[in-house]
């Protein structure tokens, strides 16, 4: 296993600098206290429901609240102590918004710098951490409306009614047998040679 140091030594003097100005043991993602999910008595479900909506007034989502717990901005935490390089602040004298340290773009950069070399956890979290984008991923579905998580899928009415559509099919298919039964006992089933000549 290789040393600290020449871990240190064999990154680049980009990522070499970052970590020397804001180092692991304060602002690392790995030591920010993060927010825990708010308690609910409602039980875990253990079977995945339909992704489609039964009805109409089922459709659609609403826009979320703000105030509700989102598992992805719960990763972007900012202390006062050691504000996070990465995202913006509010100034406690005027109040003001302060910008992130380091644009959208130098975040990327950090990022995919080290990704590469296998260090991205010592970095802040931020909007561009590979951690962050897999939670938001995973919470807004593929940008596709109803496929995140807790979401449901509108679809066109033929999907709606397939459920039920295949529900009466399956039961005609199982009354067949007595039903044909019946149309013979009537006098129906005596062949194509018994209908009348023109």
């Amino acid at each position: 296993m290789s040393s600290p140091s020449s871990l240190v030594g064999s990154l680049p003097i980009r990522l070499r600098n970052f970590l020397a100005r804001y180092p692991p043991q304060i602002y690392s993602a790995a030591v920010a206290p993060r927010p825990t999910p708010p308690e609910t008595d409602a039980p875990a479900e253990t079977t995945l429901p339909s992704p489609y909506t039964p009805n109409r007034d089922a459709k659609g989502t609403h826009k979320p609240d703000p105030t509700v717990y989102s598992p992805s901005m719960a990763l972007l935490y900012n202390s006062k102590e050691a504000p996070n390089p990465f995202l913006p602040r509010k100034d406690n004298r005027t109040g003001k918004w302060i910008p992130p340290r380091f644009g959208l773009r130098q975040q990327a950069d950090l990022v995919k710098l080290a990704a590469k070399y296998k260090v991205e956890e010592l970095l802040p979290p931020g909007r561009k951490s590979n951690e962050f984008k897999a939670t938001r991923l995973a919470e807004r579905g593929l940008r596709i409306k109803g496929t995140g998580i807790g979401q449901k899928v509108k679809g066109h009415k033929w999907e709606r009614t397939m459920e039920s559509r295949l529900e009466e099919r399956r039961k005609a298919m199982t009354e067949m047998p007595e039903m044909i039964r019946l149309w013979r006992q009537r006098g129906h089933g005596r062949g194509w040679k018994q209908w009348p000549k023109r």
